[in-house]
C-alpha cells in the first residue's frame, strides 16, 4: 500500500499560488497577447474592483477560482506585466516555492537575485525577493517578483510578478 502525506492547507494555498502564477504569468511570459486572449472569454471583475490590483494602470483583472483560496489575475494592457494577487498565503512557504521556481533560470538564461528585503511593521513582516533573468545578448530581461506579509488585515498577503524589463 502506497501512502501520501497530504499538503496542509496553507501549503496547498502557497501550491495553488505558484501553479497560477506559472501557469499563466510564466507560461505567457513572451506572449502576454496570447495571455489575454485566453482570458478574453472570462468575465473580468468590475472596473472599480479591477483598479484596486491595476493601481492606476491599464489592464483587465480576473478572479481566479480555486478550492485553496481566492487569487486574482491581473494583465496590463499598456506594459508587460502579469500579477497574481493571493487573499491569504503562507509568506515562508510561498517565497521557498517562488525560489525553487525562478531562482534558477532555463539555458541560456542566468538568474540574479535583485533584491531580498524584509521590513517588520506594525502588523506584520513585509518581505519582497526578485530576479532577473539574463543572458549577454538580450536587452529585454525576465524580472520576476514577490512580496508577501503576514498581516492579516491587507488585502493580499502574496502578490507574485512577471514582466519584461529593459
Amino acid at each position: 500500500m502506497v501512502s501520501t502525506i497530504a499538503l496542509a492547507a496553507p501549503e496547498q494555498q502557497a501550491a495553488a499560488f505558484m501553479d497560477i502564477y506559472s501557469s499563466h504569468c510564466l507560461k505567457y511570459l513572451h506572449d502576454f497577447d496570447g495571455l489575454r486572449k485566453q482570458l478574453a472569454p472570462l468575465p473580468q471583475l468590475p472596473a472599480e474592483a479591477a483598479a484596486m490590483f491595476l493601481q492606476g494602470a491599464k489592464g483587465g483583472a480576473w478572479s481566479v477560482p480555486s478550492k485553496h483560496g481566492q487569487f486574482v489575475l491581473v494583465v496590463h494592457s499598456d506594459k508587460n506585466l502579469c500579477a497574481l494577487y493571493a487573499k491569504t498565503v503562507p509568506a515562508a512557504t510561498a517565497q521557498a516555492m517562488f525560489e525553487k521556481v525562478v531562482g534558477k533560470a532555463p539555458e541560456p538564461f542566468r538568474a540574479e537575485r535583485k533584491r531580498n528585503t524584509s521590513d517588520k511593521g506594525p502588523d506584520g513582516v513585509k518581505s519582497t525577493v526578485a530576479y532577473e533573468w539574463s543572458t549577454d545578448k538580450s536587452e529585454r530581461k525576465p524580472l520576476f517578483a514577490l512580496t508577501t506579509t503576514t498581516s492579516k488585515s491587507s488585502v493580499a498577503q502574496g502578490v507574485a510578478t512577471a514582466a519584461i524589463g529593459h
